[in-house]
């Protein structure tokens, strides 16, 4: 008896100890976490509202939107570029005049037309005299031979001899100075035309200068509307009358102006100048007219 009670003692002890070991380790395992402190929960909004404020304020000082208008001194810098398009070089210039005057007669634009010489002196023998004013006329000498023309938009004459304007075809052979200046927004082209000589006889009947390619009227007969009187020109004027005349023509100081609106590179008006001076031998004695023609052409309209 004493044995098994001794056993049974052991056997509770046991069951004891074991039911200790076990409760100890499900309160390890199954505490849950401390729970925030309130002075926690105040750090955290806090730090909420300082990053709403820093993210607001970042906004405001973000770069401005590549779609706003640009500032003052962007649309000087977008001027200044417009600006150093302006022809510069010999070559450019030219080619504004060129494509100016091309332009209109691309356009048929209208336009009036006005010429005349002045500064005319006339030196000839008894012989010649006879025939001053026939001279003076051709060449347009006085306000009484001031020649002029009006010409209406898109009405230009078939016959080429008749348009009073022509295409310019100078090239930079042809002129020794160009220049450019800006008025308003307009172009002021200035060229300095080379100056020639002609003949003409009863065997000569061609000729052409630099003058004769800057658009004003030419040709090589009897014209009165010839805005240059060639050495060819004015031998078919007299050599009805002086077959054996001989013609020396020669022209110089020659300068085309153009007013030409930048913006569209219109032709707004255009001035042709030049001496000229007429010798004529041959006929029983000799002579020389000379002047100043002045070529006018204004009012275009396209």
């Amino acid at each position: 008896m004493k044995k098994l009670l001794a056993v049974l003692l052991a056997l509770s002890m046991l069951a004891i100890l074991a039911s200790c070991g076990s409760k100890t380790a499900g309160e390890d395992t199954t505490t849950a976490a401390p729970e925030e402190s309130a002075t926690d929960l105040v750090t955290e909004e806090s730090e909420s509202v300082t990053e709403a404020e820093t993210s607001k304020a970042d906004e405001s000082t973000a770069a401005p939107d590549e779609s706003t208008e640009p500032e003052e001194s962007e649309k000087e810098t977008e001027k200044e570029t417009e600006k150093a398009k302006v022809p510069e070089t010999k070559e450019e210039i030219l080619a504004c005049y060129n494509d100016a005057v091309n332009g209109a007669v691309k356009a048929k634009a209208g336009y009036g037309k006005e010429r005349y010489t002045d500064n005319a002196n006339y030196d000839m023998s008894i012989v010649l005299n006879t025939f001053k004013s026939l001279v003076e006329k051709f060449i347009g000498i006085g306000d009484k031979n001031k020649y002029s023309e009006t010409v209406t938009k898109g009405q230009w004459a078939s016959d080429t001899q008749h348009q009073y304007l022509r295409n310019s075809t100078l090239t930079a052979g042809d002129i020794t100075n160009a220049a450019i200046k800006e008025d308003g927004k307009y172009y002021i082209v200035t060229l300095d035309i080379k100056g020639a000589s002609s003949t003409g006889n009863k065997n000569a009947r061609q000729s052409s200068g630099p003058i004769d390619k800057c658009g004003i009227c030419v040709g090589n007969e009897d014209k009165n509307y010839y805005d240059h009187k060639s050495g060819p020109v004015i031998y078919d004027a007299i050599g009805g009358t002086f077959e054996n005349a001989e013609i020396k023509e020669s022209y110089s100081n020659a300068k085309a102006v153009a007013k030409i609106d930048s913006e569209t590179g219109n032709l707004v008006n255009l001035t042709v100048t030049f001496d000229i001076k007429v010798d004529i031998s041959g006929v029983g004695g000799n002579g020389t007219a000379t002047g100043t023609t002045h070529v006018i052409y204004k009012d275009f309209k396209y």
